[in-house]
């Protein structure tokens, strides 16, 4: 009897151990906010059973509260509504295990100044995007972008749950705004567990992956590469967007942030499908202040006819090398690093920051608009700095920043491989484990039962 229960206890520890779904923490995802406008904000979190969890928010500085209940769920989102622009709120969310507590602040109306930190591409390199998110930490900020490939693989929930781990110490204090990458959406089929992580607005022909947010005197515009520019339905809503935008006189500052970029200096090359839509030309005429991507995981900021853009992608994922200086590139640095923006009434302070906290880059623009609302950039400072080949001292430097991204590119087409034969999606992949683990139970029940046969036989 003694050798059954040995046996037992020692089944269950391997299979603990040996299914990741079940060894990871109880509480999924941590408390975080999302989707903040002047009067209303969103809490999500996942739990690791299914439970009710009161929740209350009050405000810092005066009376108002507010209590709510989610229902009985592993996945909870609870969205407060009636909130006073510019105000500070703690929070208080009750599970059945602990008490998770932060304080948030609603966006402000138009003349508030604020600034927001742009980073992106962290992937699977889990310690360069700790070290990437405790630099950003240390910075004021009342809300933060990600330009895409925020995980390896968008349809492994594991992935996702690492990511808001190390992620946690922004999101439970200021929203993330989360663009999506070619890695969120493998196989075309990642928009389902992107969707039910983040609670993005739903204001555009494909709610939460395209979407715009205005904060202050700013509006930002939010694309998707994994659908289509050339006749595609969000290219038609971001002109109209834009057409709107600039004759709202409330709004001076307009962002545009997409994963792959139209201009890149890196091995991937610019985003042709966009070139090809006419959307750029519509960025231009429109007024744009400012084009952020990711994709190809360096730093690079340019101009295009008065257009601004920057590429951060040294987010955590493996450095690329500059295959090729573009002559409208201004600024460009394979390092891992992250980029913020102040914005002072019709002044915008740029900056980027590799990782210990030195300066790469830095720019001001000043943007008068006209009676006509024609917009005028006026250039105040910035840095100019010559490219030269993949900016690296020496050549065989070079030659290992090529030859870390060649086997790179191997590594993924290896996981590629691995990922058809393995599952094709997310819900394929519970199916997987459900009978894996059946046929194991049936296993340990067929063995025991010869052991106890061959006991009774003796």
């Amino acid at each position: 009897m003694n050798i059954f229960f040995r046996t037992i206890a020692i089944f269950s520890l391997w299979i603990w151990f040996a299914n990741p779904a079940l060894s990871t923490p109880w509480m999924k995802r941590k408390p975080y906010i999302q989707n903040v406008t002047t009067t209303k904000l969103s809490i999500l979190w996942e739990t690791g059973s299914r439970e009710k969890c009161k929740i209350i928010l009050e405000a810092i500085d005066a009376e108002d509260k507010w209590e709510k209940v989610s229902p009985r769920d592993y996945i909870h989102e609870v969205r407060f509504t009636g909130l006073a622009p510019y105000t500070k709120y703690r929070y208080k969310v009750f599970t059945s295990r602990k008490i998770y507590s932060e304080v948030v602040r609603t966006a402000p109306d138009k003349d508030t100044h604020f600034s927001f930190l742009v980073m992106g591409d962290n992937r699977n390199g889990h310690s360069n995007h700790q070290t990437v998110i405790n630099a950003m930490t240390m910075e004021p900020a009342s809300f933060y972008i990600n330009t895409g490939d925020l995980t390896n693989d968008g349809l492994k929930r594991n992935n996702w749950y690492r990511f808001f781990e190390i992620e946690y110490p922004l999101m439970k204090k200021i929203p993330l705004y989360a663009v999506v990458g070619n890695h969120e959406n493998c196989f075309s089929k990642g928009e389902d567990l992107f969707k039910r992580y983040f609670a993005h607005p739903e204001n555009s022909p494909y709610p939460e992956l395209v979407y715009s947010f205005t904060w202050g005197n700013s509006r930002f515009f939010v694309l998707n590469s994994e659908k289509p520019f050339v006749g595609g339905s969000q290219s038609a809503w971001l002109k109209s967007q834009l057409q709107q935008t600039v004759m709202d006189k409330d709004i001076i500052h307009t962002f545009v942030i997409v994963h792959i970029s139209p201009f890149t200096s890196g091995p991937h090359g610019p985003n042709e499908e966009l070139l090809e839509s006419g959307l750029v030309d519509v960025m231009h005429k429109y007024g744009v202040d400012m084009l952020f991507a990711g994709h190809d995981h360096l730093y690079e900021r340019g101009r295009v006819r008065n257009l601004n853009y920057v590429v951060t992608a040294g987010g955590g994922a493996p450095i690329y090398y500059i295959k090729e200086a573009k002559p409208y590139s201004l600024v460009t640095e394979p390092t891992l690093h992250y980029t913020k923006m102040i914005v002072k009434g019709n002044i915008l302070e740029f900056s980027a920051h590799r990782i210990d906290g030195t300066l790469i880059d830095f720019f001001t623009i000043k943007k008068e608009i006209k009676k006509d609302r024609e917009p005028i950039f006026k250039i105040l400072k910035e840095r100019k700095k010559s490219i030269k080949k993949g900016n690296i001292s020496d050549q065989k430097s070079f030659e290992n920043y090529k030859k870390n991204y060649e086997k790179q590119k191997l590594i993924e087409k290896k996981e590629l491989f691995e990922k058809i034969f393995d599952s094709n999606n997310e819900s394929n992949q519970g199916e997987i484990k459900k009978y894996w683990l059946l046929a194991l139970l049936l296993l340990f029940l067929f063995v025991v039962a010869t052991f106890t046969i061959k006991k009774i036989k003796s």
